[in-house]
């Protein structure tokens, strides 16, 4: 039955036309949407630490902080060395969806209304699509592992491994999918009926394989040990969102009400009006969870996979807070690679067949959304920040802040003056700067410096924070200087990527 199986999908897999036309418009939409998507904070930052490294090893010592592996950041670090045009980071990573796409609908085993379905969903064509992030590739290196783990070829374990530690070197989430990959891989060769060896040799090479990035993940020797860490900032709500990480994941519709929708879900965001839904969305999360199960239960490789998962995500969940959809969405894309596996070995029945295309049209229902949104609608306003710069007049001094320092090196491309850290940056390594944010009168103290460094009473600076936030951000500021809103960019779906130009004098 495997055989037939696995001949079936194989055959003149690029024979079928219906999956051309929608490879076809997936690349058409995802290239419009990304053509349209404003790079936001985060995206600028990882590219400023790449850009900003002169070497490989400055690279990783950079990032070192960052809490993500460095492959991602190796990426960007290549491409800055070619150019700083920012198009060509989001063309880079658009390429990566693409092909991802396209080892699904030509490669998997998945039933064919699930290849029409899933490229549209909300993770395919925006979150691990248009966001220039890491994720993408964790999923990329998730699907070449899915295609190779079940065929046999010279080399198979080597390439097996190196897929295994890249995809555990792209991102926390990426690693606990790897692991739990490797978890069916070791279940696999049990059934095979492998000796012992081979299954404790592989046991502790999987140990092995995750050991740099757990490495590159943890915090430096001079920062609080994580543990200690944990314990003392946990609390019972950090626990109700590493539960509610299955519904994020699997009805990532944002509150489409809210102008600022996205990192927002829309059952979610209605807890404080309707205290009944506290109860409800941990239902909802465990039955989508069940309907993982229930669909993947026939085979029992597919389904530890998934639920191994679900658990080490909720595990995580509570030492780092699952609290955005780019974060859950690596329990839907565990799903999908165990919903691959089961498809190898196991037909799929007509009544999971449908339950599998209802989960893949509530995908799509966030994505359709999302993405005219996203083509609508500023992302972000950063790359207007030149705009704002212009409009200095020739014998001012412009500074910024910390926390507008990302926006603003990476679209000018050099580094600039952060008024509250007293010093020229064109990146930011949350080390030692970020306990600085919490300095009530950072800004004042910073104000105060540079205004009798440079001998000047005036100053223009560009920041992402609007006057209430900026005033609740430094109270003694607005009493202690003349704080003036010369001019602002607003109106971004990011609420965080909107720039404001102050006129500060002293009084």
């Amino acid at each position: 039955m495997e055989a037939d199986l696995k001949k079936t999908y194989s055959k003149d897999r690029f024979s079928n036309p219906l999956l051309w036309v929608v490879f076809g418009v997936y690349i058409l939409i995802a290239s419009f949407t990304m053509y349209h998507h404003e790079l936001w904070g985060d995206e600028f930052h990882s590219w400023n630490i790449a850009r900003g490294s002169n070497s490989f090893f400055d690279l990783i010592h950079n990032r070192r902080n960052e809490g993500h592996p460095p492959v991602w950041y190796i990426v960007l670090w290549i491409i800055s060395k070619f150019t700083h045009n920012l198009v060509y980071v989001q063309i880079v990573h658009l390429l990566f969806a693409i092909l991802v796409i396209f080892l699904m609908l030509f490669y998997s085993p998945l039933p064919t209304g699930a290849k029409v379905l899933l490229p549209f969903g909300y993770y395919f064509i925006f979150e691990y699509a248009i966001l220039s992030r890491n994720y993408v590739l964790a999923v990329l290196a998730g699907f070449l592992i899915c295609i190779i783990i079940n065929k046999e070829f010279k080399y198979k374990l080597i390439v097996y491994y190196l897929l295994l530690f890249f995809m555990s070197n792209v991102h926390l989430m990426g690693m606990l999918l790897a692991g739990s990959l490797h978890l069916y891989f070791l279940i696999s060769s049990v059934e095979q009926k492998k000796k012992r060896s081979f299954v404790a040799l592989h046991s502790l090479l999987g140990i092995l394989i995750f050991l740099p990035a757990l490495h590159f993940i943890s915090e430096p020797e001079t920062h609080q040990v994580l543990t200690a860490w944990t314990f003392a900032r946990w609390n019972p709500s950090i626990f109700a969102i590493a539960l509610q990480a299955p519904f994020r994941a699997f009805a990532p519709m944002p509150a489409w009400w809210e102008y600022n929708f996205w990192n927002t879900q829309f059952l979610l965001l209605l807890h404080p009006t309707y205290r009944i839904l506290k109860i409800i969305s941990p239902l909802f999360a465990f039955t989508f969870v069940g309907a993982g199960c229930y669909i993947l239960y026939d085979n029992k490789k597919s389904l530890v996979l998934f639920v191994a998962n679900v658990v080490v995500t909720f595990i995580v969940g509570n030492i780092f807070v699952l609290g955005t959809e780019r974060y859950c969405g690596f329990i839907f894309i565990g799903f999908i690679v165990a919903f691959w596996m089961y498809c190898y070995d196991t037909p799929v029945q007509k009544n999971k067949k449908i339950l599998v295309l209802v989960l893949l049209f509530i995908q799509l229902i966030a994505g359709v959304f999302i993405v005219s949104k996203d083509i609508t609608l500023p992302f972000s306003n950063g790359f207007r920040v030149k705009e704002l710069i212009d409009e200095v007049p020739p014998n001012e001094k412009m500074v910024t802040d910390f926390c507008a320092l990302n926006t603003i090196s990476a679209c000018m491309d050099k580094p600039y003056y952060c008024v509250d850290v007293e010093k020229s940056l064109s990146f930011i390594v949350w080390g030692n700067e970020k306990a600085m944010l919490d300095d009530s009168t950072r800004y004042c103290d910073g104000l105060d410096y540079l205004f009798k460094k440079d001998r000047i009473k005036t100053v223009y600076v560009i920041s992402i924070l609007p006057p209430a936030l900026l005033n609740k951000t430094d109270k003694k500021l607005f009493s202690s200087f003349h704080v003036e809103l010369a001019d602002k960019r607003d109106g971004a779906i990011d609420k965080g990527s909107n720039l404001y130009l102050y006129k500060i004098s002293a009084l």
